[in-house]
């Protein structure tokens, strides 16, 4: 049994265009009736979307994969800090030239 599409019916299927076109329209139109602001409104947007970035890369860190490609458990720890190697805590997996990102911070 085919899982069943659910569509637009045939009846709104029309307005898709002239919905699309008066987007279109209404930003070419809102570019030319605020052009003296249009630097400073992408200039703004750019800086935002700079803040949020830095915001949400200090707030979110990255974590390290831990899990083992033997046990598939988290378990990974290094051998050595700050040189390549990792071990399994579970399992006894070890690896010599095994690297594992941002291990070494964990």
């Amino acid at each position: 049994m085919k899982p069943r599409r659910v569509c637009l019916g045939s009846s709104l299927r029309w307005i898709l265009q002239p919905a699309w076109l008066l987007v279109v329209i209404s930003g070419a139109a809102a570019a030319v009736w605020l052009r003296e602001w249009m630097p400073y409104v992408l200039g703004g947007a750019c800086v935002a979307a700079l803040g949020l970035w830095v915001l949400v890369s200090t707030l979110w860190p990255s974590a390290p994969d831990r899990k083992c490609p033997k046990c598939g458990v988290q378990g990974l720890v290094k051998i050595r800090r700050g040189a390549p190697g990792v071990r399994c805590e579970r399992c006894g997996f070890q690896d010599e030239t095994m690297h594992v990102a941002y291990l070494d911070d964990w």
